[in-house]
């Protein structure tokens, strides 16, 4: 079962991508680095057993960005999920603006990254030892709500329905604090549920309109919102069986996943937050420097999203550094050069046993990326 390329996606496809049956624009002058690359080609390599309905991905370079849009042609409604401007959940990339936030609350003096939890939030098992550094670096030793069995009984009873944040933390700390904060990795969407609820302590307000205040308006992100609306082109949700089939998934409300994972929105628009994440561009050069001194092992969590390492609300794969997110229906990536300020990013309906497609897939670019 193929993929086919729905035209109306790209922006800019290049003939060096070797997509049959589609015609290249002509481009002239400087070209981004994606012209040299056979980029369906390699997808279509990485995702041969598991199939998303949508793959999107985009390559970006002071040159320009180029954008491809793969989509099974027996889906329905192909000719929408390849549209350019179509919504995806970002799943677990909130992580990394709601951690830009609380670093910019920090050099604002307003929070202090190695004060105890228990400094902002009140009745938090663990909150006189864990800091808010170990929180965003995940080596709190805090559990997972998500690993509790429980969490999937009350999303299926109801999944539209918008679970208050007690109930994610009752469901995390039913469960056995892994180890002494500091001590190890393990990667923990509690960790920063908790963040996201220090920000609204500090500013009253809740974290999704401090992100939208702080990183989405100044930065011009206006597909990025807390859940999806009705009234937006979205991508739904698909879990991906053996044999290749694409089951749809209910509609999940953002709540399940808050600050963890609750953002959604559109190709472009992580590609320019990409840009400004790794670029350290929101934040004073300080805290940035800081920030990208953090990164350490993950060898301890052999659950953990793939990374090289992990630093505070950020990953690095192969030198590169920016989020991954998967869960219910939903994959995403985006990836930053530091020595050459390329940015790649990945959206894709659909979620299987392997839950780092866009990593793996990123990976097996990173050859031809890095030689150009």
């Amino acid at each position: 079962m193929s993929l086919k390329l729905a035209a109306g996606a790209v922006l800019l496809l290049l003939a060096s991508l070797n997509v049959p049956g589609v015609a290249a624009q002509e481009a002239s002058g400087p070209q981004p680095v994606a012209q040299a690359i056979d980029v369906a080609a390699l997808i279509e390599t990485v995702i041969d057993v598991e199939r998303p309905p949508t793959v999107q991905l985009a390559i970006s370079d002071e040159h320009g960005t180029s954008v491809i849009s793969l989509v099974r042609p027996e889906h329905p409604n192909a000719e929408d999920e390849g549209a350019r401007e179509l919504r995806f959940a970002y799943r677990s990339i909130t992580k990394s603006f709601v951690g830009t936030v609380v670093l910019q609350l920090v050099q604002e003096g307003v929070l202090d990254l190695d004060a105890p939890l228990g400094t902002y939030l009140e009745d938090i098992p663990g909150g006189d030892e864990v800091t808010l550094r170990q929180l965003g670096a995940m080596r709190s030793g805090l559990p997972d709500y998500s690993d509790n069995p429980a969490l999937v009984d009350a999303l299926l009873a109801a999944p539209e329905r918008e679970p208050e944040r007690r109930e994610l933390l009752e469901l995390a700390f039913a469960q056995e604090i892994s180890f002494a904060p500091g001590t190890a990795y393990q990667y923990s969407n509690t960790n920063t549920l908790l963040l996201g609820a220090v920000i609204e302590q500090v500013t009253g307000e809740p974290w999704q309109a401090v992100v939208r205040q702080r990183i989405l308006e100044p930065l011009g992100l206006t597909s990025v919102h807390y859940g999806f609306s009705r009234e937006e082109l979205a991508a739904g949700a698909f879990q991906l069986e053996e044999g290749g089939a694409a089951e749809p998934l209910p509609t999940v409300a953002p709540g399940w996943f808050g600050a963890a994972g609750a953002l959604t929105g559109t190709l472009s628009d992580l590609v320019a937050w990409g840009e400004a994440l790794g670029s350290g561009s929101l934040l004073d050069d300080d805290i940035h420097a800081q920030r990208l001194a953090a990164f350490g092992p993950t060898d301890d969590d052999p659950s953990s999203p793939y990374y090289d390492r992990y630093g505070f609300a950020m990953g690095e794969i192969g030198g590169w550094i920016g989020h991954t997110g998967a869960g219910l229906g939903y994959q995403s990536l985006v990836m930053y050069a530091p020595g050459t300020e390329r940015v790649v990013a990945i959206l894709m309906n659909g979620t299987g046993e392997n839950q780092n497609l866009p990593a793996d897939i990123f990976q097996a670019l990173l050859p031809s990326l890095n030689a150009q």
